[in-house]
């Protein structure tokens, strides 16, 4: 059976590294915009409980270059919390991103490699 994790991502972070251009952005065939992440499972909780960090993560070539900015932590679930109009007010939403061939012939993939000419 599956565990649940529950936690924040910090989208104001994610949204300045996008208009930085860090290579961890990508966009997909679908038009949609994709943070590449990662995932760490702790040891242990840290003094606010939280057991799973999240960070943007760098193309291979960019890896030596760019940070690897914490974005988020996680939580074992115990339930989550809904978002309020409050957390998304004054998020601007309006990424023109050039979109880039799929790497692959596979239909199922919709993410294509890292955009180095982000317009934001």
């Amino acid at each position: 059976m599956g565990q649940l994790f529950y936690g924040s991502i910090c989208l104001s972070d994610l949204i300045d590294l996008a208009k930085q251009k860090h290579s961890a952005f990508t966009k997909g065939t679908n038009g949609k915009i994709y943070a590449s992440v990662n995932v760490w499972l702790n040891e242990e909780k840290d003094k606010f409980g939280n057991i799973m960090s999240v960070q943007v993560n760098p193309t291979k070539e960019m890896k030596d270059l760019e940070d690897r900015v914490y974005i988020g932590n996680l939580k074992q679930s115990d339930g989550p919390k809904p978002v309020s109009d409050k957390d998304i007010s004054g998020i601007d939403s309006d990424f023109d991103v050039p979109q880039r061939e799929p790497k692959t012939n596979d239909p199922a993939s919709n993410v294509t490699e890292p955009i180095d000419g982000l317009p934001f």
